[in-house]
């Protein structure tokens, strides 16, 4: 019998790993290409990557329109392909980010008595782009991204993927650690997985999982007893 609660750990990446500066990233951005940062321009740019991302999750659109659609009204001020203004913001992305409080020190000690893996959404240029920057990718596998894969959270597909390059039997066995109490929890909790709900920020949103930390350090006691 394993001496540890779980015998794999799964993680979400945004917000439970790293941070997402989407903000700070599309300022850089802005500056990098000399427009000037107006409430308007922002405004606009947030709503069309609002619907944009709105329409993709319904599968309305495949994630190559997002990226080439939600840079074009900037793309129009500078002259600048949309496409290449997306690469430069995932770049900002990859260079801005950084791993939560508590990730490191954490996974440090996780990795001598579990396996780890990612389940993430999201595309892959930024996903494994900041996993490499701090040297972390060799540390995780399965590395499971939904651009990659063609199935998001909370799809039962997606978890299935995962599970299936595990060398483990009982998915119970299996924790699934995210910050999204829809996609991470209860897309892990339908396909048979145990569940930790990462929530720094004392939520009050619907859920049930089987473990609900506040800080990451927490999850150590949880893993390792």
């Amino acid at each position: 019998m394993s001496a540890t609660a779980y015998d794999w750990v799964l993680f979400d990446l945004d917000e439970t790993l790293f941070d997402f500066p989407a903000h700070a990233a599309l300022l850089a951005l802005l500056e990098q290409i000399g427009l000037t940062p107006s409430e308007p321009l922002l405004q606009e740019y947030k709503e069309t990557n609002h619907r944009l991302w709105e329409q993709f999750n319904a599968g309305a659109i495949d994630s190559y329109t997002l990226q080439s659609r939600r840079f074009i009204g900037i793309g129009e001020q500078v002259a600048r392909c949309p496409l290449e203004l997306n690469k430069l913001f995932l770049e900002q992305i990859v260079a801005l980010s950084r791993p939560l409080d508590g990730v490191l020190e954490t996974l440090t000690r996780l990795r001598r008595h579990v396996g780890m893996g990612i389940i993430t959404n999201g595309f892959s240029a930024p996903q494994r782009g900041r996993l490499a920057r701090h040297a972390l990718e060799s540390w995780f596998s399965p590395l499971v991204i939904s651009d990659e894969v063609g199935v998001a959270k909370p799809r039962a597909a997606i978890f299935e993927h995962a599970l299936k390059a595990l060398p483990v039997r009982d998915p119970a066995r299996v924790l699934m650690v995210g910050d999204n109490p829809q996609t991470d929890i209860g897309g892990a909790a339908a396909a048979g997985l145990a569940t930790c709900w990462f929530d720094p920020h004392f939520s009050e949103a619907e859920c049930h999982p089987t473990h609900r930390i506040h800080h990451f350090s927490q999850l150590e006691t949880i893993v390792l007893g």
